[in-house]
């Protein structure tokens, strides 16, 4: 721990030192271009790279430093240098890169098969849903790659899915639980800024969760019935449920130990290595896989554009436009944390940003409305889905060799779906 201080003074230092040395010099700036017409235009330039042909990484580092360049001006330079030597970034790095490492590990080791054959003696299509639901209890950035990881030998040659279909119900059943689970960052900061409990969050925003499971498990089983395969169960080892040690150990160091999330996972990373024993190559290659260059440079991407909307003030000014058009208060609530979702892809930023702002029309303490507080925190978790920049969705493409348009075939229904069915949930629990 006393390492890792001094590396972020260090970095604070440095930062400062640089800030004073050029960027003071430039003066304040604004912004050359609308947020809001910005970020349009940096979504139409990922989609015409991916449409080239061009990498992922290359296209959302491009289209996220044109967002930058196109809100801040020159200003951006700041901007991109707070949001890559930032402690945030810093800890998502390290916490991305311990859960990369120790899935490897895991994978090498038998311990990720040995789950997955488990499950799926339980029944194959209960195996496809249950692990990405498995991980996503586990609240570490780029989850989804984990789970995709365990499933891809499951979903490609088991169940013979398509590499859109099976990127879509990874990525989709990793997040179910984000309206309910108490460990997730927005509900926690949601609780903190309507003054009130975890719990009384979730008495709120169950319903998203129920819909979401429902929309997802309607798309899987529709589509799920053009493959047709002969992979029957096998027989049930419940034994093999000690091989979820490794999951119980970063559990007990978040919950019971209290420790961060990014500590969590490298300590855990470092004992399931000392416990499985594998090679140096399987060391160095696990290394090497998770300091992959196209993973990281995406993960630095999301950090620079969280930090361009920030600085940006891009909320704020898309809360102040709707305003302006007298937008009524429900689909204000969900539209301002929608357009919030999808352009910053953080599964918390939504609730850091937007709910100061609408605040007053939720409510805080003894005085909230479900039904606002619902679809505020509906939006911005469909926003955050839907996002074409969501790290778990860029990771999940580029290891599954996916389509956006393919995933997309099967994600904006369930997101109608949802929605649909979280609004429905929400009368129904008024009127008992």
């Amino acid at each position: 721990m006393e390492i890792e201080k001094i590396i972020f003074s260090i970095l604070a230092e440095f930062s400062r030192a640089l800030h004073v040395k050029f960027f003071k010099e430039m003066g304040e700036l604004t912004p050359m271009v609308d947020p809001v017409l910005s970020f349009a235009i940096s979504i139409a330039l990922l989609i015409g790279l991916l449409v080239m042909k061009q990498e992922v990484h290359i296209a959302v580092l491009v289209s996220t430093i044109s967002f930058g360049i196109l809100t801040l001006g020159i200003s951006f330079l700041e901007s991109t240098f707070k949001g890559i030597f930032s402690r945030s970034t810093l800890s998502l790095v390290t916490a991305f890169s311990s859960a990369l490492f120790l899935s490897y590990m895991m994978k090498v080791s038998g311990i990720l098969d040995r789950i997955t054959d488990f499950a799926v003696s339980l029944g194959p299509r209960f195996a496809s849903i249950f692990i990405p639901i498995l991980i996503g209890l586990i609240p570490m950035p780029g989850g989804a790659l984990v789970s995709a990881m365990m499933m891809k030998e499951h979903y490609m040659e088991r169940q013979k899915l398509d590499s859109d279909f099976a990127t879509f119900i990874n990525y989709w059943f990793r997040h179910v639980t984000i309206p309910v689970w108490p460990v997730f960052q927005s509900i926690i900061i949601a609780s903190v800024i309507l003054k009130t409990s975890v719990v009384r969050i979730i008495e709120a925003t169950y319903p998203a969760a129920i819909a979401s499971y429902v929309a997802g498990f309607l798309i899987f089983a529709l589509g799920i019935r053009k493959y047709e395969n002969s992979f029957e169960r096998g027989n049930v080892s419940y034994r093999a449920l000690v091989n979820l040690w490794p999951f119980l150990l970063i559990i007990a160091l978040i919950f019971l130990i209290k420790l961060p999330v990014d500590i969590s996972l490298l300590i855990s990373a470092i004992l399931v290595t000392i416990y499985t024993r594998p090679s140096r190559k399987e060391v160095r290659e696990g290394l090497k896989f998770a300091l992959s260059f196209k993973i990281l440079a995406v993960v630095i991407a999301v950090t620079m554009f969280t930090q361009y909307v920030y600085d940006s003030k891009a909320a704020l000014a898309l809360y102040n436009f709707m305003l302006a058009r007298n937008i009524p208060a429900l689909p204000l609530c969900f539209l301002i944390t929608f357009i919030i979702g999808v352009t910053t892809a953080g599964e918390y930023v939504y609730t850091g940003t937007a709910f100061p702002l609408l605040s007053e029309i939720i409510g805080t303490s003894s005085n909230i409305k479900d039904i606002f507080l619902l679809m505020s925190y509906t939006g911005g978790y469909l926003g955050v889905m839907l996002s074409p920049v969501h790290l778990c969705l860029v990771l999940t493409l580029e290891y599954y060799k996916a389509r956006y348009s393919g995933v997309y075939k099967y994600l904006v229904p369930a997101v109608v779906i949802s929605l649909v069915l979280t609004f429905l949930l929400s009368l129904l629990g008024s009127i008992v």
